[in-house]
């Protein structure tokens, strides 16, 4: 596999904001990131629609009347949080109020916006809701077309140590590039898991040892050839091969080395199979103390 071409610079920075501290923590590393890359950036602000009944006959012109005046409490808002943030004192900042569903269609929205780079922020208090469906940047996970960046560490320092996860496909290469671009200066270590057959599956086939062995030992060195050549590829990141499942694998790496920022791929296995399977990624959000870069697999990659 020869190496994809390096990343595109983001050339436009989405902050997604609910006006909580922790979207303020987003916005504050989104401003360092677009000075420093030269990046556009603009205020995000998703308004959910609220289910309007009129009383004189003609629901649609009610709702449509209610959803002009979110939007235009949600823009006056984004203008009070960009007047009032210091981050943002002199620099234009694009804002925007959408309506649709935070969980859903945030991802998209920002897309539409011509975003290169989503940020949200990662650790906002609890709510009964978020404690049933999981955070909101837990559920942008699945289906955000863009790279998307969880801020869960307030501040803009330089990130200083970088883990990622390889797994060999084009999206975890793709966040490996981006990562280099993000935190030029940072210990940069990449970790593949590779992962036995499952026990599970053992019992099921009963395969004949001698044949189980030699395929085993096989996808062994294929997995190494492709590591070495990953290293090759990325000669500034220093490379581990572990044994093991992939979420327990990236995690303690990331928690030996005390990452700053940890970088993958991702392949959304769709919103609800996506929510009751799991994901590295999600695991990572719920568990680990620093920003999460999650790089979507595209059409592209599937052809």
């Amino acid at each position: 596999m020869s190496r994809p071409d390096a990343p595109a610079v983001p050339g436009h920075i989405v902050v997604a904001t609910d006006f909580s501290p922790s979207a303020d923590a987003a916005i504050v590393r989104g401003e360092s990131l677009a000075a420093r890359l030269g990046a556009r950036l603009s205020l995000l602000h998703v308004v959910e629609p609220l289910p309007l009944v009129s009383g004189w006959g003609d629901a649609g012109a009610v709702a449509w009347i209610g959803l002009e005046a979110l939007q235009s409490a949600g823009l006056q808002q984004l203008e009070r949080q960009r007047d009032a943030h210091p981050a943002l004192a002199g620099r234009e900042v694009s804002l925007h109020c959408l309506v649709g569903h935070a969980r859903r269609d945030l991802g998209p929205l920002a897309a539409g916006l011509g975003a290169d780079l989503l940020l949200l922020g990662g650790r906002a208090p609890a709510t009964f809701g978020d404690r049933l469906l999981g955070s909101t940047a837990r559920a942008v996970v699945h289906g955000c077309p863009v790279p998307l960046l969880v801020c869960g560490r307030s501040g803009a320092a330089p990130w200083q140590r970088v883990v990622a996860a390889a797994d060999f496909s084009a999206a975890a290469e793709r966040a490996i590039g981006l990562a280099d671009v993000l935190a030029p200066a940072a210990t940069k270590r990449f970790v593949h898991a590779h992962r036995g057959i499952p026990e599970a599956t053992l019992a099921l086939v009963q395969p004949d040892p001698a044949a189980l062995q030699r395929y085993t030992a096989e996808a062994e060195q294929e997995a190494l050839a492709r590591f070495a050549a990953l290293q090759r590829r990325h000669p500034d990141w220093i490379g581990h091969f572990r044994r093991g499942e992939a979420s327990d694998v990236v995690e303690a790496e990331a928690i030996t080395q005390q990452a700053d920022l940890v970088a993958l791929g991702t392949r959304g296995h769709g919103r609800w199979l996506g929510g009751l399977l799991g994901s590295v990624g999600q695991r990572l959000l719920a568990r680990i103390d620093a920003d999460i870069l999650l790089v979507p697999q595209t059409t592209a990659d599937d052809a």
